[in-house]
């Protein structure tokens, strides 16, 4: 498993939701399964097109190997996880976040999560993921490794 937060996030948020939601991927090659998980991608670009930050947004991705082959219940509870180390001392009404789910043909699976990179209820900055807090993403997902080959 890899919890990895990507550089994209200045530019258009409304072409990062239609990529993970595009049936095809970056090559041209088609996605066998595309699900949203949670949120919704047409509001996550609403809200983040409409920030007046450089910053719009943060994107990463949690991806599973072919020989993880998670469940349903257990992506689930890893997108909770996640959600709670991402939005800690938040209340859901003052953040956003879309994952959306791309099954690919050798069965490996990945979760592509889009946040707008502001706080919902008084419009400030809100950084999920400050180069020194991105450490805590490895230590959560050295915990979900430990806990998924027990």
């Amino acid at each position: 498993m890899l919890i990895k937060m990507l550089r994209h996030g200045t530019g258009s948020a409304a072409r990062a939701a239609s990529y993970v939601l595009d049936e095809k991927d970056h090559m041209n090659i088609v996605r066998p399964h595309v699900e949203v998980l949670c949120g919704d991608p047409h509001l996550f670009a609403k809200i983040a097109d409409s920030s007046p930050f450089k910053h719009k947004y943060t994107s990463a991705v949690i991806a599973f190997t072919e020989e993880d082959q998670p469940t349903d219940v257990e992506i689930k509870d890893v997108l909770k996880q996640f959600e709670a180390l991402a939005f800690s001392g938040l209340e859901p009404d003052q953040y956003h976040m879309t994952a959306v789910l791309h099954v690919e043909k050798d069965g490996a699976k990945h979760v592509h999560i889009l946040a707008p990179r502001c706080e919902l209820l008084t419009g400030k900055s809100l950084n999920i993921a400050p180069p020194t807090q991105r450490k805590d993403f490895d230590y959560l997902r050295n915990y979900l490794i430990d806990t998924f080959s027990n």
